[in-house]
């Protein structure tokens, strides 16, 4: 990589964050940043959607504080970096079928990687959501959906 070469990374948060390429990253990167989400659809809508994208233990859709719309995008984390590549060229500037959008959907890897980081990540970030069920990522280890508190203590 050239010297003084970034990339813009984001955060759980929707927050971005200019970052030298040359700093040590984990080699597979398998944690992806969807944008561009219709607001209307939720974690179960996107699951179904995305049920043949491949093998991912992660996803997580943040919504308002209200809990009534998303924030227009998710994160997904997949099993090898193989299968967000394919997920990644299967989906980028797609239109999920559901509530049309203006947009196509955009997706690039997210800040932090990997089901733990991304765990850890959410764990010390306060969320205020009105039903907190809603405000929880969808966890998947083998065949097993976890609660927060349960995947935690799996890892």
């Amino acid at each position: 990589t050239d010297e003084g070469s970034s990339e813009h990374s984001f955060a759980l948060d929707g927050s971005c964050e200019r970052t030298d390429l040359n700093s040590a990253m984990p080699q597979d990167k398998t944690t992806l940043m969807v944008r561009n989400v219709p607001v209307m659809y939720t974690q179960e809508m996107l699951l179904e959607e995305w049920k043949y994208a491949g093998k991912f233990d992660f996803l997580y859709l943040p919504r308002t504080a209200n809990g009534q719309t998303n924030l227009s995008y998710a994160f997904i984390n997949f099993e090898s970096e193989a299968d967000a590549l394919a997920f990644q060229a299967a989906w980028h500037k797609q239109r999920v079928p559901q509530f049309t959008s203006r947009k196509p959907l955009s997706i690039s890897f997210a800040e932090v990687q990997g089901l733990q980081a991304n765990l850890t990540q959410l764990h010390k970030k306060r969320t205020r959501c009105s039903d907190p069920n809603q405000c929880q990522p969808l966890v998947l280890v083998g065949d097993q959906y976890l609660s927060m508190p349960d995947a935690l203590q799996y890892l």
